[in-house]
């Protein structure tokens, strides 16, 4: 009776240690599930932050860029044994999306719906270290004309002297629209802000500063956008 009693005994707890093992197993399953489902959104959350910040890194590069080549619009070597007129001759050309800018002038646009384009021209004496849109510079004496614009696939891409080659400065480019800052009064300061629309010739020669509007979409959440706005003084020596 006493050696059966013993062996019940064995087969219950023999059962017992069963049970909790497969409790045990399935509790380090949820542990792990956990863990994983953690580790997924770190990682995740890395991403977007790394990819944020190559954006935003990239954004910065390309608005130097943009106001760096800017600022030298209508800009010569030499004022002494040149001026305006001769070293910036008048330009035009089919290709790309350079509007036409007069001689000495250095500056000119378009106005869209959504998207404005901008073209200035420059010279550089070769030795200045003036740089292109595309970050280029030259040997010798050189009139550098550059433009800018928004493709189809949304980037800010700029092209040089009316080519077709064009290299993107930025992505994810909702809009870029485009202000012109005039010395209408002819005072030395900036009295009006006109688009390229309402510019004449004799206004673009009045044009003092610029001012850029563009707004960036989001690339992690696209319904969120930022605009950016730079106010660009003109290094014009005429």
């Amino acid at each position: 009776m006493s050696k059966q009693y013993h062996t019940h005994i064995r087969l219950r707890q023999s059962g017992g240690g069963l049970i909790e093992l497969l409790i045990a197993v399935l509790i380090g399953l949820f542990i792990t599930l956990g863990l994983s489902q953690v580790f997924l959104n770190m990682w995740s959350a890395s991403l977007s932050q790394n990819s944020l910040a190559q954006f935003q890194d990239n954004e910065r590069l390309a608005l130097f860029m943009l106001s760096n080549t800017i600022q030298q619009a209508g800009y010569y070597a030499n004022p002494v044994t040149s001026t305006a007129a001769t070293a910036l001759p008048a330009t035009t050309s089919a290709g790309g999306d350079l509007a036409t800018i007069a001689a000495g002038i250095g500056i000119s646009g378009t106005t869209g719906t959504t998207n404005d384009t901008i073209d200035v021209s420059f010279q550089t004496s070769g030795s200045d270290g003036l740089m292109n849109c595309q970050g280029k510079t030259a040997a010798t004496a050189t009139v550098f004309v550059n433009s800018f614009s928004i493709n189809n696939s949304n980037q800010l891409v700029c092209s040089l002297d009316g080519g077709t080659t064009f290299l993107t400065l930025a992505t994810n480019v909702a809009s870029m629209k485009i202000l012109y800052g005039v010395d209408s009064q002819g005072l030395g300061t900036t009295d009006c802000y006109l688009s390229a629309s309402s510019m004449t010739t004799a206004l673009w020669a009045l044009a003092r500063t610029v001012q850029i509007t563009i707004t960036f979409t989001n690339p992690i959440y696209s319904s969120q956008t930022r605009p950016w706005v730079q106010t660009i003084n003109l290094m014009r020596l005429s």
